[in-house]
């Protein structure tokens, strides 16, 4: 059977599609916000070759939902940030509109946003004591307790989802991959910016610089051996289009933990030999002005998914690297929306 992709490119027309076939359920119901909290442990049982410490952690993010999701169950979407973000990523709301998760949740779907091992409200491994083996590993780790129930939800009980979709931002959809090739388990990934093929020379010359400075120990100020991505150019990293009033509000970049980061060159390596694994749908999104995975990153890594038997591309115009923070962030939403509407209406 042929592999279908499909590329999604038109605002417009994906709305439509979207408000036609919107979990209508859902969609009415009042979206909740509710902290939820993983017990993981940080183990690397793929094989990507980098070192955990193997110690118990939790991982906090927050379910955004519609509450018929959050009595009921159904389907979720686990989604993961970038380097230098936590979940906020998608709970922007430094500017009215951005927030991401609630326009999703809004639209009938139950997100749920984490920040990883490093970050944010989520404990704090050693810098050297995680790596994007055991991030994927803790990934899985989720996707089983969201099936099973089995985690912590502040104020009610925890669902039991039958459907569970993962997707990240940059290296969290790289994460996403490495969970899904290694474990399955997944009925959709979502891989939003990371290419395994087409780097620009921006990007490796950035890595090149935070490798330098994890070998240092990292940046000073920061925990030990912690250190910020694209340390002087957020603005490239971040922005093409987007209005100044986001550049403005979007919080500063968060450290990073070298494991994690001097893990980047194996963990590329593994996810580039084992994208054919996934057999689940998934979808690819890029911006068409991405810094760091210039055009056409999208439709080389879309092309490598083997396994799949649908690939959906999603080119967001004017985008760079993070589309959710750019002038066509909407279109970036009612794509996701589209996509996810496919498969849980």
């Amino acid at each position: 059977m042929r592999r279908h992709i499909a590329a999604i490119t038109a605002l417009g027309a994906t709305a439509a599609a979207m408000i036609a076939v919107a979990p209508a359920a859902l969609a009415g119901s009042p979206v909740v916000e509710v902290p939820i909290s993983f017990a993981v442990t940080n183990t690397n049982t793929t094989s990507v070759p980098c070192v955990a410490d193997g110690e118990d952690y939790t991982v906090r993010g927050t379910l955004v939902a519609p509450q018929g999701a959050v009595e009921s169950g159904g389907a979720v979407s686990l989604l993961l940030h970038a380097v230098t973000f936590d979940q906020d990523y998608w709970q922007f709301d430094g500017v009215e509109g951005y927030d991401a998760a609630r326009r999703l949740a809004e639209q009938g779907h139950a997100i749920v946003a984490v920040d990883r091992l490093g970050y944010g409200s989520s404990d704090r491994p050693g810098g050297l004591d995680t790596c994007f083996g055991s991030e994927a590993d803790v990934a899985h780790q989720m996707v089983r307790a969201l099936r099973a129930g089995d985690y912590e939800l502040d104020g009610a009980s925890a669902p039991a989802f039958d459907r569970v979709y993962l997707g990240g931002s940059s290296v969290g959809g790289m994460i996403a991959n490495l969970a899904a090739s290694h474990y399955g388990g997944v009925d959709g990934v979502l891989n939003l910016a990371w290419g395994d093929f087409a780097a620009s020379p921006y990007a490796a010359t950035e890595v090149a610089d935070v490798s330098r400075r994890c070998l240092l120990g990292g940046d000073p100020g920061e925990e030990p051996f912690y250190a910020v991505f694209a340390k002087d150019s957020i603005d490239t990293f971040y922005f093409s289009s987007a209005e100044q009033a986001v550049r403005d509000a979007v919080p500063a970049p968060k450290a990073d933990p070298c494991g994690q980061l001097l893990s980047l060159g194996p963990a590329l390596t593994v996810d580039t030999a084992l994208l054919a694994r996934i057999d689940a749908p998934v979808l690819v999104q890029f911006g068409d002005a991405d810094a760091v995975f210039p055009p056409p990153a999208a439709e080389l890594q879309a092309a490598r998914y083997l396994g799949s038997l649908e690939v959906t591309t999603s080119i967001v115009e004017g985008a760079s690297h993070y589309p959710l923070l750019e002038a066509n962030h909407e279109q970036a939403v009612a794509d996701i929306a589209a996509w996810l509407d496919a498969r849980t209406g």
